[in-house]
This record gives structure tokens, C-alpha cells and sequence, in this order.
């Protein structure tokens, strides 16, 4: 069981002199395409141990971010092949510093609060000469004094939340005419996608696709049943053979963990042959870790594009990472993985979570984390979720309640980044 030490154990000393020193923290918030996969990302202004932006400055903001992203972390790590979107304002602009950013794969946000006059048009022209590209951020309705903007912007971001749905078409329209891609943000129901697809968005972010559909609920694969099947059979600590056994009746599996172990995910200092050395090597846990993770890889499709699956995997690795700061021990680490692996299963499958758990011969840590966020899991679930979301408040006191900072998530969460990043060769 995982329990949280008193503050003050030696085991929850928050080493986060940097973000007391004012170092700042990247976030990111995937943008996908109308396939729903990944086209680029938001970058997320975070600093210190305050919740949240906390923007006063939004020179300094964007500086930060930038000087962040280019000399501390690299922007190819970050966003690795895709498109980065990055706030900005006049003020920005003025000062020169976007030119520090690759223009091919950066747009320049212009934020809602910029008021559109010459200054700033030429302002961004003179920057668009440059390689880069501009999206107008936050519309919720036409405003003829952006059309000298609408010349120059290549994208206009929409806030669903803010705009008045009624209108929705006729604003879509009128921006259609100007040859600009539409992004709808605050996408957070599967339905809200499917209007604005409908509507002709071309680009969506927000979590809707973290979440189930429950009306369009789809039939589980043959693979994912063997994995189901495997799950269940590493979770009973099955004897060897049966776990081998089954590699051996599904050659594709098979295939994929000698992959894997032979990969440079998991160095080995000698090639892997067979099904029986990788299941010794890798171990019990270790395999069932694989195993949930598999399950959200896209069939026939690059996973680098599929968010789900990245989803996941962040998700588990920072509940991993956060759950290893809090106790120390291994196989309450690998729970917290698997817990925050799982707690996107019902997206993937389109059904309700507790049907789904079913399948699944759980510890009953790992379900009460899931279908009730209770215990120290569920409470570090709460917290990924709410930092994913924005939630700044509700991501604090969930933390509070493990004897955690924004801080500490912060910099566990930009180190898990840039492991996934490096993970898939970016």
C-alpha cells in the first residue's frame, strides 16, 4: 500500500531550490489534427511553486519559456518533429527575442489582449518576413478591425467555452473567407469535436480525446484480448510457462517483446533470442507495465502522433516518478504506473470504466484509485488530471494532500517530456 509520510520525513524533502531560485517550467497541451492526431503543441508558461502561468509580464513570460526551450532544454526536444504554438504580444514582438525561435516550426500567438492598430500589423509583418507564422488567439466573435491581421495570420484560435454556439457557423464562415485555419480550443466532450469538424475546423485542442464516448462504443481487438488475457495473468503472478505460453501462441506479441527488449528502450549488453530470457529479464512488473502500455499503441500507426498513447505513457511515468518521491519503493512506483496507465482505459475502449476494470485482476489500491479517486493514488491521478485541465487550486490541494508542491510536479512532469521525447528518437 502506499501511504504518505508526515511532512518532514527524510523521504519528502522537496529539493526544488530551482523553482525557488525562479526557474521556470514548460508545459505543453497537445493541438491535433481532424484525424485526431498530433499536429503541435501549446507551450505552457509555468514558474516556481505557484499555480499555475501566474503572468504578470508577458515579456517576461515568453521570455522565460523561450530562453527555457532553447538554452536549457533544446525546442527540438520538446515538440520534436511537430509545430510549437507560443504566446506573444506587442511588446514581445517589439523587443526582438522570437527571433531566437525556428520560424518553420513556430507560431507566434498573438494574446486576445493586444489591441489591433498599424504599429502591431506592421509589427507582425515584419516578423512574418521572417519564417514565421501567427495565430490570432481567443476569438469569440468577428471584429472588422482584425483585417489587416487576417492577411498576415495563418491560424485563428476559437474559445468554445467563450463563444456563443448559435453563432458558431456564421463566425466559421466569415473567417473561411480569408483562408485561415481554424483551431477550436476548450474541446474537452467528443461531441463538441464532432461539431466543429462538422463546422469545418481543421485543427482541436483540448482533452476530449481522454475521455470516453460511451455512445459510440467499440468492439475490443483480438490483440487487445491477448493482452487483456496476459494482464490478467501477470497480475495472478502466473506460473513461467503459462506466461510464455502464451507469447508462444501469438507470434506478433512475441515478436514485439523481443523487439522492444533489443531496442534502445532497454539496453542489454547481448541480444535477446528468446521469448523465455526476455520474460526472466524484464520481470513480472516490468512486463505488465509493457503489457498496459501496448494496449493503447494504435495498430499499423506512428504512436509518436497517436495523444493517447502519448497520454499514457506520461501519465504513468510521472505517477511513477511522483509515487517513487513519495516512498521509495519500487513496487509501489510500479502500481502508481500502471494506475495512471489505466486511468485512460475507458477512452481507449469507449466504455464505462468499471466495466472495463473487469478485465483487469487489480489490487484493490489500483481500483479504488480509479473508479473513486481515493488514496494516495487517486489523489495523484486528481493532480495530473487538474494540471492537464488547468485546474491550478484543485492541482494544489491534491498535492497538499500527498505532502506535494506544484514545484515538485512541475519539474518531474518537464523531465518526463523530454524522456518521451527522447524515447521515440525526437
Amino acid at each position: 500500500m502506499i501511504k504518505t509520510p508526515a511532512t518532514g520525513n527524510a523521504h519528502m524533502e522537496h529539493k526544488s531550490h530551482p523553482d525557488k531560485d525562479g526557474q521556470v517550467h514548460i508545459g505543453r497541451q497537445p493541438i491535433l489534427n481532424r484525424l485526431k492526431k498530433i499536429f503541435g503543441y501549446e507551450l505552457l508558461f509555468r514558474k516556481g511553486d505557484t499555480n499555475g502561468a501566474n503572468v504578470t509580464d508577458n515579456v517576461q513570460a515568453t521570455a522565460s519559456v523561450m530562453v527555457n526551450a532553447l538554452n536549457n532544454i533544446g525546442i527540438s526536444r520538446l515538440i520534436g518533429d511537430k509545430i510549437g504554438f507560443i504566446n506573444v504580444d506587442d511588446q514581445v514582438l517589439a523587443s526582438g527575442i522570437v527571433d531566437l525561435l525556428p520560424g518553420k516550426s513556430t507560431v507566434l500567438e498573438l494574446l486576445e489582449t493586444v489591441k489591433i492598430d498599424e504599429r502591431v500589423v506592421e509589427l507582425c509583418a515584419r516578423t512574418r518576413k521572417n519564417g514565421y507564422q501567427f495565430a490570432l488567439d481567443d476569438f469569440t466573435a468577428y471584429d472588422g478591425a482584425f483585417e489587416g491581421m487576417f492577411r498576415i495570420a495563418s491560424y485563428v484560435k476559437i474559445d468554445l467555452m467563450a463563444t456563443d454556439r448559435s453563432a458558431l457557423p456564421e463566425l466559421v464562415g466569415k473567417l473561411k473567407k480569408h483562408n485561415l485555419k481554424l483551431l477550436a480550443e476548450k474541446v474537452e466532450t467528443h461531441e463538441d469535436f464532432q461539431e466543429c469538424r462538422d463546422l469545418g475546423f481543421d485543427y482541436f485542442q483540448g482533452y476530449f480525446f481522454a475521455k470516453p464516448s460511451i455512445i459510440s462504443a467499440r468492439s475490443i481487438s483480438p490483440a487487445q484480448l491477448v493482452l487483456l488475457e496476459l494482464s490478467r495473468f501477470l497480475a495472478r503472478e502466473e506460473e513461467f510457462f503459462v506466461i510464455e505460453g502464451l507469447f508462444r501462441k501469438n507470434p506478433e506479441l512475441h515478436i514485439k517483446l523481443l523487439q522492444f527488449m533489443n531496442s534502445a528502450a532497454f539496453y542489454t549488453a547481448h541480444k535477446i533470442n528468446s521469448i523465455g530470457q526476455a520474460i526472466a529479464l524484464l520481470g513480472y512488473r516490468n512486463l505488465q507495465k509493457w503489457v498496459t502500455l501496448l494496449l493503447f499503441a494504435d495498430e499499423g500507426h506512428d504512436t509518436t502522433s497517436a495523444p493517447l498513447f502519448e497520454r499514457a505513457v506520461i501519465r504513468g511515468r510521472i505517477m511513477e516518478l511522483l509515487a517513487t518521491r513519495i516512498t521509495r519503493d519500487t513496487a509501489a512506483a510500479d502500481m502508481a504506473f500502471i494506475t495512471g496507465v489505466l486511468s485512460l482505459i475507458d477512452a481507449l475502449f469507449q466504455v464505462p470504466l468499471e466495466t472495463i476494470l473487469n478485465d483487469f485482476n487489480l489490487s484493490e489500491e489500483i481500483h479504488t484509485a480509479l473508479l473513486h479517486r481515493d488514496g494516495v493514488l487517486g489523489k495523484l491521478v486528481c493532480a495530473i488530471e487538474n494540471l492537464e485541465q488547468e485546474n491550478y487550486e484543485e492541482m494544489q490541494i491534491n498535492l497538499t494532500d500527498v505532502n506535494m508542491t506544484p514545484g515538485d510536479l512541475y519539474v518531474i512532469e518537464n523531465n518526463v517530456i523530454l524522456e518521451y521525447e527522447a524515447m521515440n528518437g525526437r
